[in-house]
């Protein structure tokens, strides 16, 4: 149970990880918007930090914050090149 429970704390923080890899920068002017893909990474990241802290899972919800400040500004960025 408890290596089950470490693949799948890995698993959710590697997958909200690649949702939010870099998107490849055009010169045509699309601008990317903050939306569903970005919030399934945050969940998917708040759901790898509670596995990690269990009883204190207190502790993942400034985390899980602050990779969506994170998430955000990487996506602003993007517009930005």
């Amino acid at each position: 149970m408890r290596v089950l429970r470490g693949l799948l704390e890995v698993g959710a923080l590697f997958l909200a990880l690649f949702l939010v890899m870099p998107y490849i920068p055009s010169h045509e002017g699309f601008v990317h918007r903050f939306g569903a893909k970005q919030g399934v990474a945050i969940a998917l990241f708040a759901a790898s930090r509670v596995l990690r802290w269990r009883d204190s899972w207190w502790i993942a919800l400034p985390e899980a914050a602050a990779f969506g400040a994170f998430a955000w500004a990487l996506t602003e960025s993007y517009n930005l090149l």
